[in-house]
């Protein structure tokens, strides 16, 4: 059945004292799979007959709705960049996937602003948080996680590839659809998953995943799919930083990249010499790191810092609810305190300096292992707009 889409507002009511009805089912409205708010930024909404393999994207609920379930990877010196002498003012990217930094080397970023593919000259881009490695088997469709050290699976996650030996279907591009058993259950480590190929069978050997675009950071519903949630365990944006040798001369880095939407974004980090400077903004694709001046005597690296971006807008920590643990899975704990919270910055126009649109939060607890969940309450004056939403339109220069 192809979705049923009408131009709203809707009103539901059981009985009115104006004309005297009265509803005898009287009842609470049920929804299959509940409510979402509707992305209305034009790549991602919905639109009136449109193809029934568009894909239209939404946040489950409308109030306290959980916008990150993440167990980010640690932060990491060199993570972007490996230490090195500044021969030029373009610093060289890591080039390889690693389930230690959890980057991951993705070939093409499609922009949610024009929808152009961004190859970054073939060398693709730098995606982080997005890459894991595990221990597991498969069998008819259904893969069995024996070890996770790394980033939790979840739903989107593709299999790039596998050790073991594949005696029916094919690995590569084979979407994980959620987490059927596991001693902590939707959480993504040992345990078994559906696939989205059933007749997939391999043995035991190393199976690499990742989340290679933001298309991937949603749950699919449908068969096929053409509704998708976006997914708190996979919107992992975090700040970046840059590490200067004592005595560096270069005063200026500008990270150029997408947000965790595929939207392009650039900041201006200003270096300090001996020292690691922490950006503002939280970004999840790196295409490019840029000195103002070359420096062929001195290391710089550019990091992953513990700063993590909020999905929606946030204005004040009252609508956020902010929670924790350290060493568990499960065991959260709520957070009172504002420490680490900012708020949207909702500066005009917006610049390589201004802080994130949508507000951040540091998790200084960021050791691979911990856990943190946040759940976000947009405010009414704020759901009727894409900047409500979302904060303010990126900058970017390219």
């Amino acid at each position: 059945m192809a979705i049923t889409a009408f131009s709203g507002p809707v009103v539901v009511f059981g009985s009115t004292p104006l004309t005297g009805e009265d509803n005898p089912d009287l009842s609470p409205s049920m929804f299959w799979g509940g409510p979402a708010i509707l992305d209305p930024r034009p790549f991602y909404t919905y639109y009136p007959g449109e193809a029934a393999s568009a894909q239209d994207y939404a946040w489950l609920g409308a109030d306290n709705i959980t916008t990150q379930s993440i167990v980010p990877y640690t932060k990491a010196v060199g993570a972007i960049s490996a230490s090195a002498n500044a021969t030029s003012t373009t610093l060289t990217l890591v080039s390889a996937n690693s389930a230690t930094t959890g980057v991951y080397i993705t070939t093409s970023m499609t922009r949610a602003d024009t929808g152009v593919v961004d190859t970054n000259g073939n060398a693709g881009l730098v995606a982080l948080d997005a890459y894991t490695s595990v221990t597991a088997s498969i069998a008819n469709g259904v893969m069995t996680v024996t070890a996770n050290s790394a980033m939790p699976i979840t739903a989107g996650m593709t299999i790039l590839a596998t050790t073991g030996t594949v005696s029916a279907g094919a690995v590569a591009g084979v979407v994980v659809l959620s987490q059927l058993t596991g001693g902590t259950g939707g959480q993504g480590v040992a345990g078994t998953y559906q696939l989205a190929a059933t007749n997939l069978t391999a043995t035991s050997g190393t199976v690499t995943l990742a989340l290679p675009s933001p298309r991937f950071c949603a749950v699919p519903f449908g068969n096929p799919p053409s509704i998708y949630m976006w997914n708190p365990q996979a919107l992992v944006g975090r700040a970046v930083a840059v590490t200067a040798a004592a005595g560096a001369t270069a005063t200026t880095a500008t990270v150029s990249g997408y947000d965790v939407y595929g939207f392009p974004m650039v900041e201006n980090i200003t270096i300090s010499a001996g020292a690691q400077a922490v950006g503002k903004k939280a970004f999840r694709y790196i295409k490019s790191v840029v000195l103002n001046a070359t420096d062929a005597t001195r290391a710089y690296s550019v990091d992953t810092a513990d700063v993590f971006g909020l999905p929606l807008r946030s204005d004040n920590f009252g609508d956020i609810t902010v929670n924790s643990a350290a060493g568990s899975m499960t065991a959260v704990t709520g957070v009172t305190a504002t420490t680490g919270y900012l708020p949207s910055d909702r500066t005009s126009p917006v610049s390589a300096t201004t802080g994130d649109v949508r507000g951040t939060y540091a998790f200084t607890s960021s050791t691979g292992a911990n856990k943190l969940v946040i759940r976000q309450s947009p405010q009414a004056y704020n759901v009727g707009s894409v900047t409500g939403l979302f904060g303010n339109t990126q900058f970017s220069n390219f």
